[in-house]
């Protein structure tokens, strides 16, 4: 099982249609190529900071953002 519930497809696809590479938000968070795969393969949980870090970099509004960050969270 996933360490963290996150809408992984999602997240990546906005990443995608943004032109976010996992370097360029590894870099935008201070992550290491390895945290920044587990973080987006849902691994490890995003923080509160990092998700808004997220929210910003790839222009997410808040519907988006919570079907990512928050997938299976409520119900």
């Amino acid at each position: 099982m996933d360490g963290a519930m996150i809408n992984r497809n999602l997240l990546k696809s906005q990443m995608t249609l943004r032109g976010i590479t996992g370097k360029a938000l590894a870099d935008a968070q201070g992550w290491s190529s390895t945290t920044a795969y587990r973080k987006i393969n849902g691994k490890v949980a995003f923080t509160a900071p990092e998700i808004q870090v997220c929210v910003e970099l790839l222009s997410l509004d808040s519907e988006i953002a919570s079907q990512i960050f928050f997938a299976g969270k409520m119900s």
